[in-house]
């Protein structure tokens, strides 16, 4: 492994409120992390866009990250948008983590309510930007482990 990582976090910015408690859960646990840890943010309109966002980082040739954060909110409303939206999603980051053979941290919350996703995104509740970065870093190890 590397004497430092690097990661790139994909934030949407649709219920930003939300999103921004992920980031904050994510960044905490980097640096929490045994080993330096660098990231870089970038922000995408909404949840659907993340998994182009990671892809045009995947292919890029100016930037190099062992691993990706997806950070989201989808939040069910009266029609079927939210349905193909999380479907969506989370084929597509599934899709490019086995494809492409990249460590991705999940956290893109899919919920009822904005009630529910508030709890899933705090640090002190569920954590889910936390424990994205958690999954990340240990897909790492991983790809390290038997890729590197």
């Amino acid at each position: 492994m590397p004497d430092h990582i690097n990661i790139l976090i994909v934030v949407s910015q649709f219920y930003s409120d939300i999103t921004n408690l992920l980031l904050d859960g994510a960044i905490d646990q980097l640096k929490k992390y045994s080993k330096p840890v660098k990231y870089d943010i970038v922000y995408v309109p909404g949840s659907f866009e993340i998994p182009a966002a990671i892809v045009f980082a995947i292919m890029s040739d100016r930037y190099q990250y062992h691993g990706y954060i997806a950070l989201g909110c989808v939040i069910k409303g009266e029609t079927d948008h939210y349905y193909y939206v999380c479907k969506g999603v989370t084929t597509s980051l599934s899709e490019i983590a086995t494809h492409h053979a990249v460590p991705m941290g999940f956290g893109v919350i899919t919920a009822g309510s904005l009630e529910l996703a508030m709890a899933r995104a705090d640090m002190n509740k569920k954590n889910v930007g936390g424990n994205a970065a958690k999954a990340a870093l240990a897909m790492i190890e991983l790809h390290d482990k038997f890729l590197s």
